[in-house]
């Protein structure tokens, strides 16, 4: 796909967690060089005198995001910004009704454009805080390696499968958190341990303190628990070799999922938390998945059990070549300031600049 003629900056504060996967899609398909340093007096001046500016998370820092897109808009400068969670603008209490004023202020503003990755059919409030949304980059940022067949493998990835003897897989990927449901699946292990007779659990990414009970639990029952921090080639080579990916977080946490993306990309199950964004998410997109009501142990037992079965087993097609073609266009109009355009590649859906 041909780059975005324009020159600046796709930036975060920090390379941490998908911060960094982030950047390398978007700097990729617009052609901005990657910005990833603290926020500072001198990363403002930066980004302030920068022709175009991509914020690839704007909850970095709010307020150094809040300064620059201030600041560029009184130059006349183009800032477009991807919102991560908009939802937090709704949430009970002082903070969200300031933060939601916030944002609905700069939505006004021509010179900002805020994207969502939360989709506005999830709920149609976001869109008075948000221009428009695309889709997670993490749910189409593999397309161009899957057409070129690109993919590392690793020695973890080696050893999963020869333990596995045969088995379907079940991958839960980076640290374990209460969020992320760790605990939920060590109860349901602890439930019926025979699980892994049928299933190969592998936890993979580094144990907190509070977890190391959870993941003796998982141990116990018959699990590989890998407890260290992976490389970039380890955790997309454990997808490879995944038959399913655990994306069944806490009703606490209810945003995208970069693993449900992961897993819609490369054909593989998912498991997420039944009435969650993510379930919501799939069936829009009419992808298959294992749904599970939270806390249920029973539930979670049966899914554990038809892991791997055929009928159940999702094919790869076309989904994720559709939301990153939606997702470019939509960053595209948005970068090159054309209305007419960005209503196109919204579809009429939300509301151009002001």
């Amino acid at each position: 796909m041909d780059e975005i003629p324009t020159h600046g900056f796709v930036t975060v504060g920090s390379a941490g967690g998908h911060r960094e996967s982030y950047v390398d899609t978007l700097s990729g398909i617009t052609g901005l060089t990657r910005l990833i340093e603290p926020r500072g007096i001198s990363t403002l001046r930066t980004l302030v005198a920068a022709g175009s500016v991509l914020f690839a998370t704007l909850e970095d820092d709010n307020a150094f995001f809040f300064a620059v897109a201030i600041l560029r808009a009184v130059l006349g400068r183009r800032t477009v910004a991807i919102f991560m969670n908009p939802r937090r603008c709704f949430t009970p209490g002082f903070n969200s009704v300031v933060r939601r004023h916030a944002f609905r202020f700069l939505k006004r503003l021509r010179s900002v454009t805020l994207l969502s990755i939360l989709p506005f059919y999830l709920d149609r409030r976001f869109a008075s805080v948000a221009d428009d949304w695309i889709y997670d980059p993490q749910f189409w940022d593999l397309v161009s390696r899957i057409e070129n067949a690109g993919w590392p493998d690793s020695a973890l990835a080696q050893e999963v499968k020869r333990q596995a003897n045969g088995r379907p897989i079940l991958v839960f990927l980076g640290g374990p958190s209460v969020m992320k449901g760790f605990p939920f699946l060590a109860k349901i292990l602890q439930a019926k341990p025979a699980i892994t007779d049928r299933l190969m659990i592998v936890i993979a990414g580094k144990v907190p303190a509070d977890q190391k009970r959870f993941a003796e639990l998982v141990s116990e029952a018959g699990g590989l628990v890998i407890d260290r921090y992976l490389t970039d080639d380890e955790v997309l080579s454990a997808k490879l070799c995944a038959t399913c990916l655990w994306a069944c977080y806490d009703p606490s946490y209810d945003s995208s999922s970069g693993l449900f993306g992961r897993a819609m990309q490369l054909g593989k199950q998912a498991i997420v938390r039944r009435g969650s964004y993510v379930d919501s998410i799939a069936s829009h997109l009419n992808y298959p998945v294992h749904r599970c009501t939270f806390g249920d142990i029973d539930e979670g037992m049966a899914i554990l059990m038809g892991i791997g079965e055929a009928d159940a087993q999702p094919q790869p097609g076309g989904i994720a070549a559709t939301c990153r073609d939606q997702s470019v266009a939509r960053l595209r109009a948005a970068l090159e300031n054309r209305d007419s355009a960005f209503a196109e590649a919204t579809g009429g859906n939300a509301e151009p600049r002001r």
